[in-house]
């Protein structure tokens, strides 16, 4: 075993071949992190993928560096897991690494610059190459990082070219460990005093420094309260820093470290599981005799219907059979109403993993997972990739909902699907949960391959909330709320309620217009209009991030007649806040929960009806269960139907019953829904809850249009800055397919919706397969056009995307 294979955290294919130094023979293990040079003298931390014997035969292997841990950090399944993803999702085993493990744990070296011996000719030196020197003579060596704050990013370079070129330095790399554990301070008292005549000795000893003396009488007495050690800042609080000190000097106190987690420990009481109603305990029986049958399951059940405490009573019956469980949740806003639900029931057994946690915090996690700490994780889509042990039970609820898709970075991959794959590693069951299944799911359903269990009431029996259409044709008490939603809110609030509106849109408008010219104001590196921000009076792009401040005058005509077209969430709150002024307003949008515990906030507020109104885009319509909140009011409903995409009559319905389900959650609530068109076939089975008709007519447009569920889709996307060679390669990459894949399963290539983002030229490929059919023969036709796109130098520099299921 002189040879491993290693995972390396970059974009390219396959795995590389390292040798293993004679003092690590006996060390290495499948999973392991482990320094490597690569590429010069940068250093990557890998993860070993496979040991073995074979010496390569057309190159020299590099030697591992070190091993960061002796035990393995990446599981047997984990690995499997990888290489199916990076199979199915058409990417490389390092973009999975790099998506999949905690950033914290992924080390890169940095580069760091010494002073060379030679004597340094101080007045050959330019400004900025003195500026260096000079740091250099204060400290051994410094990082490129800490030399950009003093010089700009473009001057760097040439001048520690020209350093190096005159022999003054010398470079480095360096590995930084990222993760840091926190650690306690503790204190204990010195053992020599178990003997009493010591103890009295050092007390008499001690007897003029009054507050010494007090102080360690106080932490006598913390000692003789609990079992556990003291924290040295808790004396301190009690006396001061100064005191403290004293006594560890003298060494009556001795003060230790210990590594804590993060996460806090739960220590509120347990509750016992609550007693189902008859329709919940024939969903939960049905389930367990489904799981018989099936590896997967799906459970329709409406709002309100108490999906969650079945979920909580199956995890319960998997742990007792000594197997763990994965909840996953689309967003992180219903993870943080939920968590507390679930630590109430099943204590510190509860792991929580989503993207709001720090790096540090990641670690720990994935340490606890590792260790089999945490015996029930719920998260979010990047949960699967934890290195669960003994995985029995995965439960995906909201499974239709589109956050499941990673869209941003690769893997593109679908966690809904994914867990799929993951289940038969384990051989555990999977429980799909939600109000407005997808179509993949009804197709599944139909073709025998998952169990169905219907619960179609309310918990207490509830009804559903009565759905109205409000026609926006009629005149408005308000450029956006009618006369009548206006009404039906003061009603709402008058009987101490709550109320929610939705809009999915953020900002205050997206469009700023001149009057006089038509100009719009959009963004220099995107194809698009800017969003207008009221609060912050800015422009902003909300694909590329840019920003300017609102201009005063058209910058095309000069007029001073700019008006905004269109509505976000923001104007939306203005004019709430114009109708009703006495009334406490919330908004929750992408805007007003960057912040940490924002989420955490205003769920406390809206619990304890600190908020009357919560306006907000998709993120209210998932999960939230306020007692209070008797009315939704939709403030704009077409918006959702008229999308450029096959999906999005199946979002709009899926999106309208979401939201509808907030209202009336402990008695029957109200939803109005405003509209241009309130006859729309889509609103009457949202009115009429009846989303099994909308279901047939949805997949009956597919199976003639042919897309998923029928057929499964991949999408190609081209990207360069320069506009020509983009579509070249387009075309290029879509003549070589057309001899393979004909009209009408390839379309394109084509400009995509939005032509430009971000500076870069977007062209787009899309290809259909029948479900029935397997897509590997395609994916090989792609592979090959792509193989030839590299042999071309000029082509190498367009980005392309492989898309499989895209939504």
């Amino acid at each position: 075993m002189n040879f491993v294979n290693v995972i390396l955290p970059l974009s390219l294919e396959g795995t590389f071949t390292y040798k293993v130094p004679e003092e690590l023979q006996n060390q290495i293990k499948v999973g392991q992190r482990v320094v490597v040079p690569f590429g010069g003298k940068k250093l990557y931390t890998a993860i070993v993928a496979e040991i073995h014997n074979k010496k390569p035969e057309l190159y020299t292997t590099k030697e591992i560096y070190s091993l960061l841990e002796d035990f393995p950090m990446i599981t047997q399944n984990q690995l499997k897991f990888w290489n199916w993803i990076a199979d199915y999702y058409m990417c490389s085993l390092g973009d999975v690494y790099r998506n999949a493990f905690p950033s914290a744990l992924k080390l890169e070296s940095e580069t760091f610059i010494r002073k060379s011996l030679k004597n340094i000719p101080w007045e050959d030196l330019n400004d900025k190459e003195t500026f260096v020197m000079q740091s250099l003579e204060v400290r051994t060596s410094v990082n490129l990082k800490e030399i950009e704050a003093f010089l700009a990013k473009k001057n760097i370079i040439p001048v520690i070219k020209s350093l190096f070129e005159k022999g003054l330095i010398e470079t480095d790399e360096q590995i930084i460990e990222k993760y840091k554990p926190k650690k306690i301070t503790y204190l204990r008292l010195n053992p020599e005093f178990d003997n009493s005549e010591i103890f009295k000795k050092a007390l008499t000893e001690i007897g003029k420094a009054h507050k010494q003396r007090e102080a360690l009488l106080i932490f006598i007495q913390l000692q003789q309260q609990r079992t556990t050690y003291i924290e040295k800042g808790e004396l301190v609080e009690k006396s001061s820093q100064s005191v403290v000190k004293a006594l560890i000097e003298k060494k009556y106190l001795f003060e230790f470290q210990l590594e804590v987690d993060r996460r806090e420990e739960y220590d509120d009481n347990i509750e016992d599981s609550y007693l189902l109603s008859e329709k919940q305990q024939k969903a939960l029986k049905d389930i367990e005799n489904n799981f018989i049958k099936f590896e997967t399951v799906l459970l329709h059940g409406v709002t309100g219907s108490g999906k969650t405490e079945i979920y909580f009573q199956l995890i319960d019956k998997f742990l007792n059979h000594k197997v763990n469980s994965l909840l996953l949740l689309p967003e992180i806003s219903i993870t943080t109403q939920l968590v507390g639900k679930i630590q109430k029931r099943f204590g510190d057994e509860v792991g929580i993993y989503h993207s709001k946690l720090n790096p540090n915090e990641r670690v720990e996690v994935w340490k606890n997972t590792l260790l089999n700490r945490h015996k029930i994780i719920i998260g979010a889509r990047s949960s699967i990739f934890l290195p669960f042990q003994n995985l029995g039970f995965i439960i995906v609820d909201e499974e239709h909902d589109s956050s499941y898709k990673q869209n941003d970075t690769r893997p593109f991959y679908h966690a809904r699907d994914c867990v799929q794959i993951l289940s038969t590693f384990f051989k555990s069951k999977v429980l799909l949960g939600s109000a407005t299944p997808s179509m993949e799911s009804y197709y599944n359903h139909e073709q025998g391959k998952i169990g169905w269990v219907e619960l179609n009431e309310r918990f207490g029996n509830i009804h559903l909330p009565e759905t109205e259409m409000i026609d926006l044709k009629k005149p408005l008490a308000a450029p956006n709320i009618s006369y009548e939603l206006k009404e039906k809110i003061s009603q709402c609030l008058e009987n101490k309620n709550q109320v929610i509106l939705f809009h999915n849109r953020r900002g205050f408008a997206p469009i700023v217009e001149c009057n006089e010219c038509g100009h719009s104001p959009g963004c220099p590196n995107c194809d698009v209009s800017l969003t207008y921000h009221k609060v912050t009076s800015t422009l902003k792009c909300h694909y590329c991030g840019y920003v300017r401040a609102l201009p005063e005058v058209c910058p095309h005509c000069h007029s001073h007649a700019l008006e905004t077209k269109g509505i976000g969430t923001q104007q939306i709150e203005e004019e709430i806040n114009h109708l009703f002024p006495e009334v406490r307003v919330a908004r929750m949008d992408v805007d007003t929960m960057r912040k940490k515990h924002a989420y955490e906030i205003l769920f406390e507020k809206m619990s304890l009806h600190e908020i009357d109104i919560l306006i907000g885009t998709q993120m209210v319509t998932k999960g939230l269960d306020f007692d209070k909140v008797q009315l939704v009011g939709v403030i704009r409903a077409d918006s959702l139907m008229n999308l450029p995409n096959f999906r999005a009559e199946e979002r709009a319905i899926q999106l309208l019953t979401q939201v509808s389900g907030r209202a009336g959650r402990r008695k029957q609530g109200n939803v109005y829904i405003q509209t241009f068109d309130p006859d729309n076939p889509l609103y009457v089975f949202v009115r009429e809850n009846n989303y099994d008709l909308a279901k047939e007519a949805i997949l009956n447009e597919r199976k003639e249009f042919l897309y998923p569920p029928y057929y499964r889709l991949i999408e190609l996307t081209f990207k360069h800055k320069n506009q020509g060679k983009a579509k070249k390669v387009a075309d290029y990459v879509g003549d070589y397919l057309k001899h393979y894949i004909k009209s009408p399963l390839l379309l394109g290539p084509e400009e995509g919706m939005i032509p430009r983002i971000n500076n870069q030229f977007i062209y787009k490929i899309l290809i259909k397969q029948p479900s029935s059919k397997s897509t590997r023969n395609i994916k090989s036709y792609i592979k090959s056009a792509l193989e030839r796109i590299r042999q071309i130098q000029a082509y190498r520099s367009v980005k392309i995307e492989i898309d499989v299921d895209p939504l």
